[in-house]
């Protein structure tokens, strides 16, 4: 898989058509779109974990 280059997509929008074909049964989707998944969800994974991060850090109380 690629490298990271840390640039962000702030905005992605898919449209998708329908067939009106169901997917034959036994078939397996296609690899790179199965890591392309998991990239975007490791991606959305950190973002959040890095807003609550922000947002819990202002509710401490200074030490």
């Amino acid at each position: 898989m690629a490298k990271s280059k840390g640039t962000a997509v702030e905005t992605l929008r898919v449209v998708a058509e329908a067939t009106g074909e169901a997917p034959a049964p036994g078939t397996k989707p296609d690899p790179r779109l199965v890591d392309l998944v998991r990239l975007l969800a490791r991606q959305a994974a950190r973002e959040f974990v890095r807003s609550t991060g922000e947002d819990q850090a202002g509710d401490c109380p200074p030490s």
